[in-house]
């Protein structure tokens, strides 16, 4: 393994640590409402983007459909989310929140306050800013592998 593979590696690993702490922070500070971080991701995706469908919000987390699928029935049956006819698209239906849902997700994002305040004042701006550029060209560069690993894929499927 080379210095670069290996610094990687690390960056990956601190990723890893990273996710993992921040839902058990989630779900720590979201105790009692009955939402999980995956019901906390769409439930912001729809609180910031409006009206969605499955497949753009799996895209937009680079998740299955299946597993958005199953976070929104979720999210239906406590009626935090409605679905409604899509206009532009006949079997992929539209969701929102509910008034209950915006409800509750405001609650959330007041819990959330406080825990956030402490971590931005804990680094600098320039560092966040920082290790917003670099994640952000990471997921960019996870992006053209998946891609590619499904060309490499499709292109071994045919020899």
């Amino acid at each position: 393994m080379t210095s670069s593979e290996r610094q990687l590696y690390a960056v990956i690993r601190q990723v890893r640590t990273c996710f993992n702490q921040l839902k058990a922070l989630a779900e720590q500070l979201h105790q009692g409402l009955g939402i999980n971080p995956s019901m906390r991701a769409v439930m912001e995706s729809l609180n910031r983007e409006g009206a969605r469908t499955v497949p753009d919000i799996a895209k937009e987390k680079g998740v299955s459909r299946q597993h958005i699928q199953n976070v929104m029935n979720a999210l239906v049956t406590q009626e935090y989310v409605e679905s409604f006819d899509n206009p532009a698209h006949k079997r992929s239906v539209l969701f929102n929140l509910t008034s209950r849902g915006r409800a509750t997700f405001d609650e959330m994002q007041e819990r959330e306050k406080q825990p956030l305040r402490r971590l931005a004042e804990s680094m600098g701006i320039e560092d966040l800013r920082q290790v917003e550029a670099v994640l952000k060209d990471l997921n960019h560069c996870l992006e053209s592998e998946l891609t590619r690993g499904n060309s490499d894929e499709v292109s071994s499927r045919r020899t």
